[in-house]
């Protein structure tokens, strides 16, 4: 299952991608389709082969081939950003400009913030929830939410430390995925 978890977007925010600590927010484009593709299935598997019946293949496949991606990029309403460090592209981020959690107008989705393994736990991801807030207010969105799995509890930790609170359950449709975690 996973949770959705909000967060207002009323508060200030402090931490900033700057140039001073060698890493920026880059707008991801049609022609990144095959780098983003590459650096998903990177993240991936570091973080979610125990859901599947076949470790994900099925699930990469099909979510982070290079043309899905491509189509996703195209939607007008996402926005896709790579976060590089030192000129590496180590995570990324895909937000949905106007996407409401259970009817309540005014909210953007932070569909994906994913970071590989080895960046974790820099205060990388911190910086990337703020920039994803930052186009909230930007957007004159009232909320950000996103889901998380709950088997995920040190995601889900993360992002009560960055001031989301678990708001509902949704139940996963997948049937590659293990009973347990839909």
């Amino acid at each position: 299952a996973q949770r959705a978890i909000s967060d207002s977007c009323a508060r200030g925010y402090n931490v900033a991608m700057t140039d001073t600590d060698n890493s920026a927010m880059v707008p991801i484009g049609a022609g990144d389709a095959d780098a983003l593709s590459a650096l998903c299935r990177a993240i991936y598997p570091q973080f979610f082969t125990y859901l599947w019946d076949d470790a994900g293949a099925w699930y990469t496949e099909a979510t982070y081939n290079a043309d899905t991606l491509r189509a996703e990029i195209a939607d007008a309403n996402a926005r896709f950003y790579f976060l590089e460090v030192d000129g590496r592209r180590v995570g990324y981020l895909k937000l949905k400009l106007q996407r409401d959690l259970d009817g309540e107008p005014g909210g953007l989705e932070i569909e994906r913030i994913y970071l590989l393994r080895e960046y974790t736990g820099q205060g990388l991801g911190a910086r990337m929830m703020s920039f994803a807030l930052d186009i909230a207010r930007q957007w004159h969105r009232r909320y950000a939410w996103l889901h998380a799995m709950d088997s995920s509890l040190d995601s889900i930790a993360f992002y009560e430390r960055q001031g989301f609170t678990i708001v509902g359950e949704t139940w996963l449709p997948f049937e590659r995925m293990l009973p347990e975690y839909r």
